[in-house]
């Protein structure tokens, strides 16, 4: 085991009640809060040589942790509060047609094909994110941004609504 590889580790140990207490006390979902004491941690494993410097690794970590914090609620700022209301304006789907035949044309091919494995094929973000070759985040941006994109298309184009 390497040098930086031990420090992590102990760091771990020592730090990840602590890094807990903080997602607690920003009242970050349970089910979340090992996911985000995790990124933590793979943020330090990247800038170890500098972590390794600090004096105080606990005031550099609970740092982090906020930050990560704040990063996870801009992703997860609109998950809850959309309403059901927001998507009456848009045609249900009739018969056996695939979603694609539904999509506005001017999405790129995988712009669409990102939207069937989301919408129709149900994957998850961890799964589409190995198909794509990105991280996890990231995809969770994209298909956000593309979701946006085809919303604003379809409320353009009067034809999704005759």
């Amino acid at each position: 085991m390497t040098e930086k590889e031990s420090f992590i580790l102990q760091l771990r140990e020592k730090y990840s009640t602590f890094l807990i207490k903080i997602a607690k006390t920003y009242e970050v979902p349970p089910d979340d809060i090992e996911d985000l004491v995790q990124d933590v941690f793979e943020i330090a494993i990247r800038k170890a040589d500098i972590l390794m410097t600090y004096k105080d690794a606990k005031v550099w970590l609970g740092k982090t942790m906020r930050n990560c914090i704040r990063n996870y609620r801009r992703l997860h700022a609109n998950r809850y509060t959309f309403s059901l209301e927001d998507y009456s304006d848009f045609p249900a789907p009739e018969g056996d047609e695939p979603l694609s035949h539904f999509l506005p044309a001017q999405l790129s091919d995988s712009e669409q094909q990102i939207l069937i494995w989301y919408i129709e094929q149900r994957l998850d973000y961890e799964e589409m994110s190995k198909r794509l070759g990105i991280t996890e985040i990231y995809c969770r941006v994209k298909v956000s941004r593309i979701i946006k994109k085809c919303r604003k298309l379809m409320k353009n184009d009067k034809s999704y609504f005759s």
